[in-house]
């Protein structure tokens, strides 16, 4: 899956940039954890021995390292939003330039929609997509590291975690990740068909109106709107599906039973309330790595479709040229 997207970047040529920006923010998801673990245990601790010092020197330092914390991740992502920016507009001038090398049997075979939909809607998932590489890299850094922490905090805790994620990735994976695919390259082929029927009525409307078509072209940008309408619907609905599921059944009925069990142990003395806190709070984190490392591969997979077909165009105009 990645082998297209590295073949992307090399065609940029900032592919070694990319990689500094994502290891820069890999550990802000893991870090963020940890200071919330760590503030909640300590905490509760000096809460139960009633020592009010050092709770005042506990809520200091989690106030210190959150805006540490705050403030390293403002540094890096206005270092990546510009440099996704700066690339998204690099890939649209190569992609269009390639597009004009191009003979002019070789546009007239690819409708003007077909064109338009690769260098405005698939340029932009590469970099511009909510959910992506960079949110990829910080869950599996939250997941690895999270899940080391709460094995060396108690591995029972940690078996009844996994119980619960485990199947929740799976159906996850199972509703979601791969269907979208499919899903998405039936979107932006609803999309291009869409932008060609909006082109034709606007740029054929002096000659609709002369032989009266404005029906027929309303008509038809009117089916493939609802074509488009109907390829989006079916993505929401996987995602809606997933949240239904997964989210209630492993993700609160996990937390449900976790505290059931650990109840026991916090009366017999084997584990704080701190502890089960911060416990709580690393359950939360792979939790969290685990679903948001789902919603990215499909967020990635959904944005194959258009970086193959942006790989295809570059490919065949290397292909063209070097023929010549």
């Amino acid at each position: 899956m990645l082998d297209e997207y590295i073949k992307l970047l090399k065609a940029i040529g900032k592919g070694w940039t990319f990689l500094f920006l994502l290891i820069m923010r890999a550990p802000f998801d893991i870090a963020s954890t940890i200071i919330n673990a760590m503030f909640l245990q300590y905490a509760f601790d000096a809460v139960n021995q009633g020592d009010a010092a050092w709770l005042a020197y506990v809520c200091m330092m989690f106030g210190f390292a959150s805006l540490c914390l705050f403030l390293y991740n403002g540094v890096v992502w206005s270092i990546y939003a510009p440099f996704a920016a700066r690339m998204e507009g690099m890939l649209r001038m190569k992609l269009y330039n390639k597009i004009l090398s191009f003979s002019y049997m070789r546009v007239e075979a690819t409708t003007r929609g077909e064109w338009l939909t690769r260098l405005n809607a698939d340029v932009e998932m590469p970099f511009s997509r909510a959910v992506h590489l960079p949110h990829a890299a910080c869950a599996i850094f939250n997941i690895i590291v999270s899940a080391i922490i709460l094995w060396l905090i108690n591995p029972d805790v940690f078996g009844w975690v996994i119980a619960f994620t485990a199947p929740h990735i799976a159906v996850s994976q199972l509703l979601v990740a791969r269907a979208m695919p499919g899903l998405s390259k039936k979107s932006l082929e609803a999309t291009a068909v869409n932008t060609e029927a909006l082109a034709a009525f606007i740029t054929c409307s002096d000659i609709a109106a002369l032989y009266d078509g404005h029906g027929y072209l309303m008509k038809k940008f009117e089916l493939s709107s609802k074509e488009l309408l109907k390829a989006n619907m079916r993505i929401r609905a996987r995602n809606a599906l997933n949240a239904g599921i997964g989210g209630p059944l492993f993700g609160l009925g996990g937390y449900l039973t976790l505290l059931l069990v650990c109840s026991g142990w916090i009366a017999d003395g084997h584990i704080t309330f701190g502890g089960l806190t911060a416990a709580f709070t690393y359950r939360g984190g792979v939790l969290a790595g685990a679903l948001m490392l789902v919603n990215c591969i499909a967020s990635i997979q959904s944005s194959m479709a258009g970086i193959r077909r942006m790989n295809d165009v570059l490919s065949e105009a290397e292909e063209g040229q070097s023929e010549l």
